[in-house]
């Protein structure tokens, strides 16, 4: 059960959380997940759904922040709303392609692979030369449906959050604007989440969890962490367009080399 201490703890990951998905575009699972396997370990949850439970409950909540801040971003006029619809469904087809493949796949050398090369997204990030930005590439539907493909497949294969791939595939192929890298990848990201969040929802538990659960989802828990990272959400979204785009690529590029670093710790 929720204690007055969990709860505190909850609601200030979730405002932490509610605040990078709002600044920087994510959903803020990297931030959630870690926390609520501790959580739900000591609760005793099974082994075998303990990680099910974890995402499931992050992507109950990353639906609702990242749809908040989604419709912040879209007020500010900073989501190219037009590549969305090309973007968002193969990015789901890749995520969904990359769970088949990755039963057949060595997952630890794997992700030694795709943290490397994440390293080298981050480096090109923090170091992209300021100044007038490159215009948008003029990329055909199929081309931005190739993009999201690419990104759900690659995030699917390393554990990550879309977000977290989707955008610098946005900055370094199609050249999409700093102002405009947060508020498209929430406005993708809304999408993914939510699919996501239902499949949690949905389905069954390979072994049953205590009472409380719908799915592999702990409406408590992500009730309490949704109540501070909607609002985070859209501080974040505001402090975004506030922000200068150095600023913003340096924030993400260390939030990389986090992640990177959380890979080959677990590969």
């Amino acid at each position: 059960e929720l204690t007055l201490d969990s709860s505190l703890l909850l609601l200030g990951i979730g405002a932490f959380a509610g605040l990078a998905a709002g600044f920087i575009g994510i959903g803020g699972g990297v931030i959630m997940v870690p926390v609520l396997l501790e959580l739900f370990r000591a609760w005793e949850l099974p082994p075998e759904v303990l990680v099910q439970a974890a995402m499931g409950t992050s992507l109950a909540v990353a639906t609702l922040s990242v749809g908040s801040s989604a419709l912040r971003h879209s007020r500010q006029g900073t989501v190219l709303w037009r590549v969305v619809p090309f973007l968002a469904p193969a990015s789901m087809l890749g995520g969904w392609l990359a769970v088949m493949l990755a039963r057949h796949l060595p997952g630890g050398g794997l992700q030694r692979f795709l943290a490397v090369v994440l390293v080298f997204v981050a480096l090109r990030m923090w170091f992209e030369k300021q100044g007038v930005e490159r215009p948008l590439r003029a990329l055909r539907w199929w081309s931005w449906a190739l993009l999201g493909f690419g990104t759900g497949l690659f995030a699917g294969l390393t554990g990550l959050a879309g977000g977290l791939v989707l955008i610098p595939a946005m900055a370094l192929v199609a050249h999409v604007s700093t102002r405009n890298l947060a508020g498209t990848s929430s406005g993708v990201v809304t999408f993914t989440a939510l699919a996501a969040a239902v499949g949690y929802l949905t389905h069954a538990p390979a072994v049953p969890l205590p009472s409380g659960f719908i799915g592999h989802v702990q409406p408590a828990v992500a009730l309490c962490l949704a109540l501070a990272s909607v609002p985070a959400a859209q501080l974040g979204a505001w402090l975004n367009k506030k922000a200068d785009s150095r600023v913003y690529r340096r924030v993400f590029g260390l939030l990389l080399i986090g992640v990177v670093i959380r890979l080959f710790l677990t590969a």
